[in-house]
Parts: structure tokens; sequence; C-alpha cells
């Protein structure tokens, strides 16, 4: 049972009503016109038109001086502008035609409350369209940006918790969409029909610890021999004489010797046998080494490993890792991991790829005029 005797303000939820103008501004004293139908759009006369384009970047314009609104774009009008609806059936014919029109409004309005300007790339005119991804629902200016004037900042994407995730086909869109100059972001709608943001970005995770190449022959020689004296541990090994390795970066301290988990070691003995098959996460494994990293399990913070870009007694882990194969299936899943790892003050990360050819995909939280 709670603690009721706490003194808190819970949050207010937005109910969005229809038919209710929730905006705090004073209602225009002659009411603005309801849109009407034009092929698939909702068509807005002037002089609403131009004040709903032109201060908001609203809508797309017609050559007799009014603008085409896509439904989502009808709602935050009927939101935040005064704008009634076109008629008191059309919220209900919305959602029997898409049954994902108010998660798609409710993205839509949640982008813009923050003053960012979100435009569909339905509007987005034929020198711009070039440049934006197939898969990209809309792309945003920053609230100081002029969106008649200047590129857009990112391109976006949303979807629901519930939703399937395919990470290959993520990794392709925010690799293309970083390539273009724009930032990667997505938004993600939950049951309660709250938004939560984040940006992707592919990023190189590299450390300052020294790999084997790193190791004079005379060293080298030195870790094979004490590798040689090994004892089995479990599933890996426990080599004694800890004042005579070298590696700091390979296995960990105790009981006067070194003990190194069963990849540690598979790893480790491919080295020194100089044999060059190696199993996918093997050669993960021997990538991100060869990086200058330090791999230690990740199994408290729900993910395959933790890595260290310094040594583990100087520096807490900056990333949590997790694999292609074990990412999670959902949306749900990942927001999950993210918000976990950033509990931790770490970043979640997403390896895909296969021997030598890796991407880590980053997904961090994002919230408009704050980071």
């Amino acid at each position: 049972m709670g603690d009721q005797s706490r003194k808190f303000t819970p949050r207010q939820r937005n109910r969005r009503p229809l038919g209710t103008q929730s905006v705090k501004n004073e209602a225009p004293a002659i009411p603005h016109p309801a849109p009407i139908k034009r092929g698939d759009y909702w068509f807005v006369s002037a002089p609403l038109a131009s004040r709903l384009h032109q201060k908001s970047g609203l809508g797309q314009t017609t050559s007799d001086g009014g603008i085409l609104l896509v439904s989502e774009e009808v709602l935050f009008c009927h939101w935040h502008r005064h704008m009634p609806l076109p008629e008191e059936t059309w919220f209900a014919e919305q959602l029997e035609n898409d049954s994902q029109h108010i998660a798609r409004a409710v993205v839509f309005d949640v982008a813009r409350s923050g003053g960012e300007i979100i435009v569909p790339r339905d509007h987005l005119k034929s020198e711009l369209i070039e440049k934006i991804h197939p898969n990209t629902w809309a792309v945003r200016w920053r609230r100081n940006q002029s969106f008649s004037k200047q590129l857009p900042e990112a391109q976006t994407r949303w979807a629901c918790t519930t939703d399937s995730v395919d990470i290959s086909e993520l990794l392709a869109w925010a690799s293309e969409v970083k390539s273009q100059g724009y930032i990667p972001e997505l938004y993600i709608v939950d049951e309660e029909m709250d938004v939560t943001m984040y940006r992707l970005d592919i990023i190189e995770m590299n450390g300052n610890q020294k790999t084997w190449n790193d190791f004079t022959t005379k060293q080298q020689q030195s870790i094979q021999q004490l590798w040689e004296q090994k004892l089995a541990w479990g599933d890996g090994w426990y080599i004694p004489n800890q004042s005579k390795w070298a590696w700091s970066a390979v296995g960990i301290e105790h009981m006067s010797g070194r003990l190194l988990r069963k990849e540690e070691s598979q790893w480790l003995e491919k080295i020194l046998s100089n044999e060059t098959n190696s199993s996918q996460t093997n050669s993960l494994f021997a990538h991100l080494m060869s990086r200058g990293l330090i791999i230690r399990p990740g199994f408290k913070f729900g993910c395959r490993w933790r890595v260290y870009d310094d040594a583990v007694e100087q520096s807490h882990a900056p990333w949590l890792v997790q694999t292609e194969s074990d990412a999670p299936t959902t949306w749900e899943g990942i927001c999950l991991s993210v918000r976990l790892a950033e509990g931790v003050h770490k970043s979640w990360v997403c390896i895909l790829g296969q021997q030598d050819d890796w991407n880590c995909l980053q997904i961090k939280r994002w919230l408009p005029g704050r980071n």
C-alpha cells in the first residue's frame, strides 16, 4: 500500500475532447468555418488558411489562397486554433477508415506542443521530398527555425508500443537519414496516449585499453604461458599468478589469479592459436576488443554486455549493448531497455552486422527544447 501521506500533484493528462475547445486563448468573435473535403485532404479557405500556414506551417497551399490539411492537422487545429470539425460524425468516420488515426493525431499534437514545427511528407515540396526517406512520416523544424526558408532539422517516424520492430530496417532508415544531414527521430505512443520521443544515431565505440597487437612479443609469450596454466572454473577458466598477467582488459582479478568467462576464453583461445574461423558472437566480441574496449556481462542491466571505454576502476560503462539476435521485438521492449539504461546514466546500443561489418545503433530519449 502506498504512502498516502506524501504530498504531490499528479501530472494532468491531456484528454483532447471533441467539440469543446481546449485552447486557453479567447475564441474569435466570428467562428472559423469548418474545413471542407477536397480529394484526400481537408480544405481551409483564406484568411484563416494564411495564418495557419504562415505562423504554424500547417497544410499545403493551394492556388486559390487556401490550404489542404491531413486529418491529424484538422484535429490539431480543432484543439488549438478554434477550428470546428467538418461535421459531428467526422471523427468516427476517420477512425472507421483508419484505425491508427487516434495514435497519429496524438503523436502530431505532442510533437508540436513544444513549439516545434512538424510537417507531414505529403506537404513537402518536390525539391525537398527527393531528400526524404520513403519511410519517413514527417519532417521537423526547431521552434526558432523558419520552415519556409531553412531545411528541416530532423526526419521523423512514429509507432505504437505494441508494434513489432524490424531493427535492421530501422538501422537502414537511420543511416540514410543521417547521411542526408538530418536527425533520425522516433515518436512512440503508448496505450494511455502518451508519447515518448527518441533520437537515433550510428556511433563508434572506442576505448583506451591495450589490444593484442599493442603487446610486445615477450608480453604475448607471457600471456600464452599463463594461459597454458589455466584451470577449469565453471564455463570459463582460472589463471594463477595475477601479478604476471599483463592484460587488464581481459578477465577479472579474483583469488590471486585471473578469472576469464566463457566468451573471453573462446576469443583468447582463437587469438593464441591463430584460428580465423569464428561464430557471429565471437566475431563481434573480437571486433569490440580490437577497439580498445572492456566488455563485461550485462546481466544486471538486462542486456548482453556493458561496455567500458576506460579502466573499470576509473569510470562507469557508457554503453549497455544488445546484439541483434537478442534485441527486443516490440517497441515496448526497446523503450524499457532504453529507460533502464538511461536510469543508470548509460546509453542503449544495439549492434547489427556480421564479421567485420558492424553497426552500432544508439537510441536515446529526447525532449524538444531540453536536449
